[in-house]
């Protein structure tokens, strides 16, 4: 597994914590810098690879979350990755959305 994605599941695994725990954090951008310092950018719309070249990143990665669904993308060079996760509620519908629970009879 490259770092890129190494990085990206760990990103997603935490923000997909607060989720569940009810906290909301925002979108954020990480990048490693140049010299290989760690930088966070909060709320930035800009494309992932222009904000990435415009700070001379060697990796970037974006974390944004939409009803429940947290995504992190990853950009490292020409790598790139997209992970997305679901929130529990929704994994459980589409699993049991056609199993019948009960039936009534009259």
């Amino acid at each position: 597994m490259t770092s890129l994605l190494h990085n990206a599941k760990q990103l997603l695994e935490t923000a997909a914590g607060s989720v569940e725990a009810g906290l909301d954090t925002g979108d954020w951008t990480v990048f490693i810098g140049p010299q290989g310092g760690l930088q966070m950018v909060a709320g930035a719309d800009y494309a992932l690879a222009n904000l990435s070249a415009d700070r001379g990143a060697s990796a970037a990665w974006r974390v944004s979350r939409h009803s429940g669904t947290v995504r992190v993308e990853g950009l490292a060079g020409t790598d790139h990755c997209v992970l997305e996760s679901r929130p529990r509620t929704a994994t459980l519908h589409r699993l049991l959305s056609d199993v019948r629970l009960y039936e009534l009879a009259a």
